[in-house]
């Protein structure tokens, strides 16, 4: 192959590549005998005051870090799992497990086949310049790619809905509000369908993302038209938008300004942060501490129902509302989205780039264009999305340098979790309030 080639892979190329990294993904974290491997597992620092987004940034970066270091990577915990329906609240509630390997036994027997040798606890990774000719060498690809590709295999790996996932997915299709599917069952059945997501982030992005400010609700369904009007090529009128928002005005305000267009989106009902008064986001830290008194509270009414005799089944803890999970509803508007036609919404956030993520893999594999639009006009960025926000000052500040050079700087700059906070920055809390039984929570 030329070096041209190479450098510049074709359409064919960067599928052909996709399977190839997704096989080699597998291998590498699946192997036939774990008492051969290292497990990699993710300490908790930090992610007690993290958005759901931001967790699931972090799981790429350490998937990565685990490939490069010849480990295999497993799941960290996430305090948005209900610990009723799921007790080890681990993010294998909501995906598929990402290695057939355990930790190893405690017994002083041989170590069994399905164990590794040796289980290290590593610290969280959160943005680091991704090694593209070394992940293609590595990975016996055809070519290098731009950094992009390689993000959106991690997260087609990484984000791969379990059972119980699927099945919700089955239920939520059939009752998107306000009463149709917004063309999602007939879009993850045939590649042509007609559902735009639309992701508002409006709370807490105003103080960390100025554009936000700026941007009103006309202004998306302005830029919902002009990509209807210039890059569909069907009429408005069969576009159905998928709409999420922390904000419940959203849900009000959207569906007028999108007409002739219609709008869809996933009932409160199934949120545990439902928006009802003492139940809205305002904030990460006021989600979290919001979201964990609110597991309390389902944990101590589970508590009291088992005494009973007999004991409330599963199906009884549903009646009840009591197997309600923020985590998998969050997650699931996030796949809705991915296989969306189309993505309008903000980089400042990391609903977008998961979404960005998930589609890219799955556009690329359908053989179909990409279309995502961020409402403030920015670019892709991988990492977290503060950690893009302070790229971008960053970048501002000191135009003459190369993005590389300010994402390696990172961990010498900006109190990067991986080598604590930088000088004059305060060493944030070890542990979180717990209130009720909870460990916290929020939104994307």
């Amino acid at each position: 192959m030329s070096l041209q080639a190479i450098l510049r892979p074709t359409h064919a190329v960067a599928q052909a590549d996709a399977v190839a990294f997704q096989s080699w993904l597998h291998a590498r974290q699946f192997p036939s005998d774990c008492s051969r491997t290292v497990g990699f597992y993710t300490r908790q620092d930090y992610f007690h005051v993290l958005g759901l987004g931001a967790q699931m940034v972090s799981l790429k970066y350490n998937l990565l870090h685990a490939l490069l270091q010849n480990r295999v990577y497993h799941f960290p915990t996430s305090h948005y799992v209900n610990p009723i329906r799921c007790p080890s609240r681990s993010f294998d509630c909501y995906f598929e497990k990402p290695s057939n390997c355990s930790r190893p036994s405690k017994a002083k027997q041989a170590t069994a086949r399905s164990e590794h040798r040796k289980a290290e606890e590593v610290k969280i990774h959160w943005c680091f310049d991704l090694p593209r000719r070394k992940l293609t060498r590595i990975a016996g690809l055809q070519a290098v790619h731009a950094s992009e590709w390689y993000h959106a295999q991690l997260a087609a790996f990484l984000y791969r809905p379990n059972a119980a996932m699927r099945a919700m997915e089955t239920e939520v299709l059939g009752k998107l509000a306000p009463h149709d599917d917004g063309g999602l069952a007939g879009n993850r059945s045939r590649s042509n369908g007609t559902c735009v997501a639309m992701h508002v982030r409006r709370t807490d992005k105003h103080t960390e993302d100025h554009r936000t400010r700026e941007r009103s609700f006309k202004e998306f369904g302005q830029v919902l038209r002009s990509w209807a009007y210039w890059k569909f090529n069907r009429p408005a009128g069969q576009l159905n938008v998928l709409l999420g928002s922390e904000d419940k005005e959203t849900f009000s305000a959207m569906p007028p300004l999108l007409l002739p267009s219609s709008a869809s989106w996933i009932p409160e009902s199934y949120f545990v942060m439902d928006m009802t008064p003492g139940k809205q986001f305002k904030s990460i830290k006021q989600g979290n501490s919001r979201l964990a008194q609110l597991y309390g509270v389902i944990e101590d009414e589970v508590d009291k129902l088992r005494k009973r005799r007999p004991p409330p089944d599963a199906a009884e803890l549903e009646r009840r509302g009591l197997l309600k999970d923020e985590g998998m509803v969050l997650i699931l508007q996030i796949l809705l989205m991915a296989d969306c036609e189309a993505f309008i919404g903000s980089y400042s956030s990391n609903v977008a780039i998961l979404v960005h993520d998930l589609m890219s893999a799955r556009r690329l594999e359908r053989q179909e264009e990409l279309h995502l639009l961020d409402i403030n006009g920015r670019v892709y960025c991988g990492c977290g999305a503060s950690f893009c926000m302070q790229l971008e000052r960053k970048a501002s500040r000191e135009p003459k340098k190369h993005v590389k050079q300010l994402v390696e700087a990172f961990p010498r700059s900006y109190g990067n979790p991986l080598l604590g906070p930088a000088a004059g920055e305060a060493e944030p809390p070890r542990k979180s309030k717990r209130l009720g039984k909870g460990k916290g929570g929020g939104r994307v």
